[in-house]
């Protein structure tokens, strides 16, 4: 059920995002054993004056290539887990070039199983 969404500057090749959307999806894939059917991702490009982040942060320094990454899970998985997710993330994009490994600033949400529903109104996931 992962909603996925990224968060880039406009100019990025359609090579670039397709390498950021497999990229993420295998490591939801490996890490969290998600079906790789279970795909839900979105992109939204920002022209330079609606993307707006410091220049760098806790030792880390972001240069245009930054993308902010929003995952959301059903709750439950442990704190590990999110870690490992958050490092397999990183590796995946820094591996095929897209980014540098300062430029992956990524944040995990939790919902409710009642708090989703794949269609017809229903929460499928709420046991």
């Amino acid at each position: 059920m992962p909603l996925i969404k990224v968060h880039l500057r406009q100019g990025r090749s359609q090579q670039d995002k397709d390498a950021m959307a497999a990229g993420i999806q295998s490591a939801l894939v490996e890490v969290l054993g998600i079906p790789d059917a279970d795909r839900y991702q979105l992109f939204t490009e920002y022209g330079e004056q609606d993307f707006r982040h410091t220049e760098a942060y806790l030792g880390l320094s972001y240069s245009p290539r930054l993308v902010m990454i929003e995952i959301t899970i059903v709750e439950g998985r442990d704190d590990e887990l999110k870690k490992a997710l958050l490092a397999a993330v990183s590796q995946n994009l820094v591996s095929v070039g897209v980014v540098g490994p300062d430029d992956v600033f990524v944040m995990v949400y939790e919902i409710g199983r009642a708090c989703v529903s794949f269609g017809q109104g229903l929460a499928q996931r709420a046991q």
